[in-house]
This record gives structure tokens, C-alpha cells and sequence, in this order.
């Protein structure tokens, strides 16, 4: 970037922060990897989002394996004991941050540190503590030479028995700007202090190493092939390289020696010279080029995060390619897991009864006084037969009817977890989704809602009126010469009624795919009626007057009696989303949909932007 200072990135850093994670939660139920332990994350969220756009300090932490002395070298730097050196592995459980005077009231600690409770320090054993808590002590310099911009901290071991210590070793690594590196000949090449500052090596952290517990100076040609090693295997160029001697009596005393070694150094010029004899490591950093260090922090986690093979786009990555697999798990819904439901023929006089029932208005006076007459004498007669065997009551018709539509409506319910369970071992992700429901749900209980349901549905519910009064009132606006043709053969063929007969078969199938989910549950999607045929035998007169003019009217009477089918299956799609399902349908689909959320291309849009800018640079 050709900007001279970070703060011109925070407004961007914010934003990228927020896509992200608003986009964290959806792609756990991707089943995309957690970011969280990733470097570019720790990078993106530990150290640029906290420190980009507040006060600028430096960062300085002592880090290391077991038994290296960390502690003992903290409070040398420090000058005070901050922390309690003891023999014992993985005892320092908290990192203890030294201040610079008046700093803990300028600057939020716990903003500044991601995933740290700051506590206030009262004593050197707050490092040692119990608790499963990730703490930062702190404690203002008590010396009063620490430099105004510095914070150092002792960290708890990067490769111990204890994988809270690691954790909290790692936050502490992505918060800081320089380590200091404590190294001995048994911890220079274990395999996660190697982890621990390579990854510190891809964020262009700076490091100083000390070898500690070192025969001085027996053993100073040694230390360089030791470092050597460090450096190839860590990409590590250490800014400078100290030596601390083997001296148990002086570590006893809380004392420790560091000499320079400027042979192995890479810094050269960025730290004052060494002088013949013991170093004083503390006004070596209190003298190091603050502003050219923290740029080169902020910039190489910058660069962690726009890794193209590990950084934040290879997530995006992931989280695409994921939400693709959710696509083709949505389509094979789409395309397999469906069933036809065969309904029985929907009794005709009732869709009929509401067509006359919008009709009556419109009607004459003549047509309707004579229609009055023949419904009472045909009641009469269907009366008549009733009673002698010859004819059954509507009531047992309608009975006859609704055992056969669940029974229908059953079968499609097998028929339909059959091929979800089919799709289902078609599919991995399906698999994961579906199969909870499928192979532990209770399916007594499926056929028990469903026949609840459906017991409970009106035969014709005020909604299907609805439905048909709307649907008139269109075609009545679209085709009002057609209309009005109807309601004259109706006048002119009243007196011929009893001689005429419509006859409707109509194949009444709904289709119910699985994946008919909407905003506000279910939708039974209704397709496929077959044709409705008008018997020839209608005349001129009265409801044959519809007969003439089948043509325009048939898309009509298909949509009619398709609907109140659809009505009809309704109660199937509300079982099986309900019930059997849950809301697992709704998940599908918002996984499949997952790739065209804004963060996604906003995240995309800044990560672009800012590897040109990287490029330029």
C-alpha cells in the first residue's frame, strides 16, 4: 500500500469484520471449517480490528517453550517481578502485561487484547492461578523507565501439557508486534515452537531471540548453528540475537545477564549497537524504531489475511464452494423428492354450487324462480330415492369421498419419505440434513397428524371461496361478452333444465414437491389437472350454454377444480413440513442460497482492493 500510515485502513477493516462475521454463523451450518483457529482470523480480528484505529503501542511479548525461562526473563526486561519463575513446567497459566505509567487509563484493555478478561494485577502469583478463563494481568510499570509506548508481557508456554496455555499463547501472538523469542539447545526445534513462530514469521512479526541457559561463552560458535536451524525451519530473521548464561545462582536471585550477539542479526541498525560485555535488552527495545515495527506488523497481518491459499479468500473459498453442494442437494429435492398425489375426482356439485353462488346475482328474476323450482322438485325426487335404497344422502357420499382422499393422501405420504430417503443416500448433505428425521422419527405419528388434519378440514373452506370469487371476478373483467353470453342462455334455457347435463371428469392431481417451502410455511403446488370434459349430450339451453363456450372457459374450470384439490393436499404438505420435517426445508434453502449474500461479494470487493493496493506497493 502506498499509505504512510495504517489508520487510513480502519474504516475498511471494520467493514471487511463485519461481513465476516455476520458471515460465521451460516457457514458453521455449512459445515465450512471454524475460522477461529486459523492465522489469518487471529490476524484479521486479534490485531488489525483492535489496534488499527486506536492509540499506537507497541506490542512486545516473551514467548517460548517449557522450562526456558521465560518467566525470569519477563521480569528482568521488566525490572520487576511481574510474574514467578518456578521450576516446574507449564506453571504460567496467564499472561502478565506490564504498562507504561498512566496507560491502563487511556486505553481499553480488553478491546485491545480480543478474548482476554483483563484483571488487575496483586501479585506475582496471579500468573500461576487456576481457571479455565483466559485472564491478562496487568500492572502499571512500577519502575518508571518503561518506554510510553510499550506493553510487555510474560506468555504462558507455546508447547506445554496444557492446550489452554497454546490458545492463550496464540492470542497473545496475534495481538503483538515483537517477540521476544527464549530458546534453549532442547527448544529450538520441537515441532509447535516451530509452529508457534512460523506463524509468526507469515504475519512479518518482528523477533528477538535469546538463547537462554547457554555455557557462556563456551558455546557462542554452537548458538549459530542452532539459530540457523531456528531460521530455516521458522523463516525467522531476528532483529537481534542475545545470549543469557547458565548461572543458577544468579536465576535464584531473580538476576539474569543477556549478551549481544550482532554476528546473527538481521536488525543491524534498528537496534543500538552492543556494547563489550552484558546488554541491557530493556533500552535495547526502549530504543527500537517504533513506527517503521508496528507498520510492519500491521502490514504483514495484512498480508496473513490476504494469503490467496490460507488467508480470508481461501475461506470465501470454502464457504462457496460449500454453499454450491447445498445448490445440488436443493435440486435433487427438487427434481426426486416429490410425489403425485392421485386425489379422487373432486365432487362436482360443490365447485359447481360456488360458480352459481357468484352467478346468482347476475342472474334474472325468471331464471332464478324457475332454477328454485326445479332444485325443490329435484330435491324431491332425490328424496324419494333415498328412500327406497335407489340413491345415498350427500352426508354419505361426502363420507365415501374423504375416506378415500387420506387414503390417497397416505400413500402419498409413504411415497414421498420413500424418495426423500432415497435422495437422501443419493446425497451426503441431504444425508446429514435429513436423515435424523427419517430414520428416528416416529411415523405413527406422521399418519396420526396427518389424519388429524385432515378430519379437521372444512369441505369447503371459506378460503376456496375466496379463491373462486377472485378467479370469476378476473375472467368477468377479462371476458365480459363471454359473460353476458352465459347469463342469456341461462334466461333462454331455463324452462329446459331438467334435460341437462354437464358431465366433468377431471383427473385432480397435486403435485407436492419437497422443497415448496415459503416465506410463511408450505406451499402445495398444484399442476397436472387433466382436461375437463363438457358431455355432448348438453343442449342449447340453460347450463349448456356453458357447454358453447368451453373453450374459453375450460382454463377456468381447470384452475377451479385445480384449487380446491390443492386445498385438499394441503394438509399432506402441512404434515410433512410440520411434522416430519420441521424446518428443515427452510434450512436447505437458506444454505443453498448462501454464496449470494452481500457480505459475500462485499468481503470479496475489499479483499481485491486491497491486494492491488498490496500490489503496487
Amino acid at each position: 500500500m502506498q499509505t504512510t500510515s495504517y489508520a487510513s485502513w480502519a474504516g475498511s477493516i471494520t467493514e471487511l469484520c463485519g461481513q465476516l462475521a455476520a458471515l460465521e454463523p451460516l457457514a458453521a451450518a455449512l459445515g465450512v471449517a471454524d475460522p477461529a483457529g486459523s492465522d489469518w482470523h487471529g490476524q484479521l480480528f486479534g490485531k488489525l480490528q483492535p489496534q488499527v484505529s486506536r492509540e499506537p503501542v507497541l506490542v512486545a511479548a516473551v514467548c517460548g517453550g517449557t522450562n526456558t525461562g521465560k518467566s525470569l526473563i519477563a521480569n528482568t526486561i521488566v525490572g520487576a517481578e511481574i510474574s514467578r519463575s518456578v521450576p516446574e513446567a507449564a506453571r504460567t497459566r496467564h499472561p502478565v502485561a506490564s504498562l507504561p505509567q498512566g496507560l491502563a487509563a487511556r486505553i481499553d484493555l480488553a478491546a485491545l487484547f480480543p478474548g482476554f478478561v483483563p484483571t488487575a494485577w496483586s501479585s506475582e502469583q496471579d500468573a500461576l492461578a487456576p481457571g479455565d478463563d483466559d485472564r491478562l494481568v496487568w500492572r502499571e510499570d512500577v519502575t518508571g523507565r518503561q518506554p510510553a509506548r510499550l506493553i510487555l508481557l510474560d506468555t504462558p508456554d507455546v508447547d506445554g501439557t496444557l492446550r489452554e496455555n497454546w490458545h492463550r499463547a496464540e492470542l497473545v501472538r496475534n495481538a503483538c508486534d515483537v517477540l521476544i523469542a527464549v530458546l534453549t539447545q532442547q527448544k529450538y526445534n520441537d515441532a509447535a515452537v516451530r509452529d508457534f513462530f512460523s506463524a509468526a514469521a507469515a504475519a512479518k512479526k518482528t523477533v528477538i531471540v535469546v538463547f537462554n541457559m547457554v555455557n557462556w561463552p563456551q558455546q557462542r560458535e554452537r548458538i549459530g548453528g542452532w539459530l540457523a536451524t531456528f531460521k530455516a525451519e521458522t523463516g525467522i530473521e531476528p532483529l537481534a540475537v542475545y545470549a543469557a548464561p547458565h548461572d543458577f545462582a544468579k536465576a535464584e536471585a531473580g538476576r539474569i545477564e543477556f549478551h549481544a550477539l550482532p554476528e546473527y542479526a538481521a536488525g543491524g541498525p534498528h537496534v543500538s549497537a552492543a556494547p563489550a560485555g552484558p546488554a541491557d535488552l530493556a533500552a535495547s527495545l526502549a530504543h527500537v524504531d517504533f513506527d517503521r515495527i508496528k507498520l510492519e506488523a500491521m502490514r504483514g497481518a495484512l498480508a496473513v489475511v490476504l494469503d490467496p491459499a490460507t488467508g480470508a479468500g481461501a475461506w470465501l473459498d470454502a464457504f462457496e464452494s460449500t454453499a454450491r453442494e447445498w445448490q445440488e442437494a436443493k435440486q435433487l429435492l427438487a427434481d426426486e423428492a416429490r410425489v403425485r398425489v392421485t386425489l379422487p375426482t373432486a365432487p362436482r356439485e360443490l365447485v359447481w354450487s360456488e360458480i352459481w353462488d357468484w352467478l346468482e346475482p347476475r342472474r334474472s328474476s325468471f331464471d332464478l324462480a324457475v332454477s328454485k323450482a326445479y332444485r325443490v322438485a329435484g330435491g324431491g325426487v332425490m328424496w324419494a330415492a333415498r328412500r327406497m335404497g335407489l340413491a345415498r344422502s350427500d352426508e354419505e357420499k361426502r363420507e365415501d369421498f374423504s375416506a378415500i382422499e387420506l387414503a390417497a393422501l397416505k400413500q402419498a405420504l409413504a411415497d414421498f419419505v420413500e424418495r426423500l430417503e432415497d435422495a437422501s443416500r443419493r446425497n451426503p448433505r441431504l444425508a446429514a440434513m435429513l436423515d435424523t428425521a427419517l430414520v428416528d422419527g416416529d411415523r405413527a405419528a406422521w399418519y396420526a397428524d396427518l389424519e388429524r388434519r385432515h378430519a379437521a378440514l372444512p369441505i369447503v373452506s371459506d378460503d376456496y371461496r375466496t379463491f373462486v370469487r377472485t378467479e370469476l371476478d378476473r375472467f368477468s373483467a377479462e371476458n365480459p361478452n363471454m359473460v353476458r353470453w352465459i347469463l342469456t342462455g341461462l334466461n333462454v334455457g331455463a324452462v329446459a333444465r331438467p334435460a341437462i347435463t354437464v358431465g366433468l371428469g377431471l383427473a385432480g392431481a397435486a403435485v407436492v414437491p419437497a422443497a415448496a417451502a415459503t416465506a410463511g410455511g408450505i406451499s402445495t403446488l398444484v399442476h397436472h389437472v387433466g382436461d375437463v370434459v363438457v358431455g355432448t349430450a348438453a343442449t342449447l339451453a340453460g347450463e349448456g350454454a356453458l357447454g358453447l363456450t368451453m373453450a374459453g372457459l375450460k382454463p377456468l374450470i381447470e384452475k377451479l377444480f385445480a384449487g380446491w384439490s390443492a386445498e385438499r393436499s394441503r394438509v399432506l404438505a402441512e404434515t410433512l413440513h410440520d411434522v416430519v420435517l420441521g424446518g428443515r426445508l427452510e434450512e436447505i434453502d437458506r444454505l443453498a442460497t448462501a454464496a449470494a449474500r452481500p457480505e459475500v461479494a462485499g468481503a470479496r470487493r475489499l479483499l481485491f482492493e486491497w491486494r492491488r493496493e498490496f500490489s503496487r506497493a
